[in-house]
Formats: structure tokens, sequence, C-alpha cells
């Protein structure tokens, strides 16, 4: 395996494990393959990005960390646990620590801003309680409610979520999974479906939360400016494989123009 691969069961004393380590992932449609031997790690509390061109195999290789594609070869530990060792149930213990921001926010658009929260505590807790927040324990409310302050919106928490702004709509999706209190996050493309203002308020205000919390995370992006600012190191992927790892304040214009010359579709 790569040196990027270390596993969590090797970490010393000291040393804590990192709390994503991949190994030689490679994952395949028929007959493409879409990551060829991939590795990178995100050590504990650090910030990571993910760039590359479209069809590079970032969005894959998210999915492919929860398993929600199924690799063919290659390690995965999250937060210390064998991903691809994992049982069903085991899975859906480890997916409900992990928090993730979707690019199109998946808020229920006819509940409240409150109640799509809410629904955050579905990691921690089942059933009707965890649907709306006027079924919710009171305990719950609050600390959705303390979620929405967080970003912002707590003055918006009864307002419909197709009434709400993209921007809006993803700040509440950030305290949804504020509200999941997970151990380690992932995102994709955060803000590639706002404004550019939007999106350098909601990307600032992602990254400093996510400090604030002391997650770790890692991000996909196209905008290098954000991966820069934002991310400790940055991890780049070219045809499905990766292209370089490294701190994100040696990132110059030369290696980034050569990355986004160097994808292909798929």
């Amino acid at each position: 395996m790569s040196l990027a691969y270390r596993d969590p069961a090797a970490a010393g004393a000291g040393d804590p494990a990192p709390d994503l380590a991949v190994g030689g992932l490679t994952v395949g449609f028929g007959h493409t393959r879409v990551l060829d031997g991939v590795s990178l790690s995100v050590g504990r509390g650090e910030a990571v990005a993910l760039v590359g061109p479209n069809g590079a195999g970032k969005s894959t290789l998210l999915r492919a960390i929860l398993r929600l594609v199924e690799p063919q070869d290659g390690e995965i530990a999250v937060l210390g646990q064998r991903v691809d060792r994992l049982r069903p149930g085991g899975l859906r213990a480890l997916r409900a620590r992990v928090g993730f921001v979707f690019q199109r926010h998946n808020l229920v658009p006819r509940l409240s801003a409150l109640s799509n929260v809410v629904q955050g505590v579905q990691a921690r807790a089942r059933g009707p309680r965890t649907w709306v927040q006027w079924l919710a324990p009171a305990d719950a409310r609050a600390e959705a409610m303390r979620a929405l302050d967080r970003v912002g919106l707590a003055g918006l928490a009864d307002r419909r979520a197709d009434r709400l702004s993209g921007g809006q709509s993803q700040r509440v999706a950030i305290a949804r999974v504020l509200m999941q209190r997970p151990a380690f996050v992932m995102a994709d493309e955060p803000v590639a479906s706002l404004d550019p203002t939007a999106a350098e308020e909601v990307m600032a205000l992602f990254a400093s939360l996510m400090r604030d919390e002391g997650l770790s995370v890692l991000f996909t992006t196209h905008n290098m400016a954000h991966a820069r600012r934002f991310a400790d190191r940055v991890v780049a992927l070219a045809a499905g494989r990766v292209a370089f790892d490294l701190p994100a304040g040696e990132i110059g214009d030369d290696r980034l123009s050569h990355l986004f010359g160097a994808g292909r579709d798929g």
C-alpha cells in the first residue's frame, strides 16, 4: 500500500490513528475503472480538500469510503474501523457517525427548517419522534434550535425548506449535520450550487464550525481558492489516481494548470 495509508491498528501510544485511511482503493463500473489504486488519509482534526477535473473520481471516492458503492480492491478505515470488513449492522452504525453534506442539500421541502434539523438526531435515535419538530422531545428541539442559531438561521426555524434560498438551505443542511453529532464529516461540492457570494459565506461558516467542533473533514471542490483557504492539505485526483497530496500552502498555479489538463470523462 501507499505510504498515504496506515492501518489504524498500527498506531502506537501517543500516535493517534487517522480518522480516515484509504489504501489501494479500486472501483470500477463495467469496463471503466473510476478509481485505480487510490491512497490517502485524513488525520484527527484535519481538513483535506479533494480536487480534480470532472470524471476524476472524487464523488465516487466519497461514496466508496462508506461503501455506498462497493470497491473491487483496497482497504478503508474510518474512525478506527475497517469499513471493507464490516457486516451490514456494523456498517450502518459507522455511517451514523459520519456526517455528509451534499451539494443539493437533501432537505425535505414541505417541512420547516427546524424539522429538517431535528431529523439529524436519527443518527442516534429512531422512531416517529425524530421525523418532525413538533413530535420531537424538548431536548432534541432545543438542540436543533441551537444548531440553527450557530448557522445564523434561528429566526427562520418555522420557514418551510422550499421557501429558503440556496444559501439558507445549505446552512440548514450543515445544522442537521451538527445535530447528528458526527465524529467525521465529508462534503461533496458543498457550495457548488450557490452564487459566488453565498458560496463564500457558507464555505467559511462550514469550515469554521468544523474546526470549532474539532472534526476531521474531507470535502470535494472545484474552487481552488476554497481548497487553499479552508484545507490543511489538498489531494488531487486525475484519471482515477492521486496526482499529488500536498499542504495547501504549497499548491501553485502551475501545478493546478497541469492537473486540470489531465482529466478524463467517466
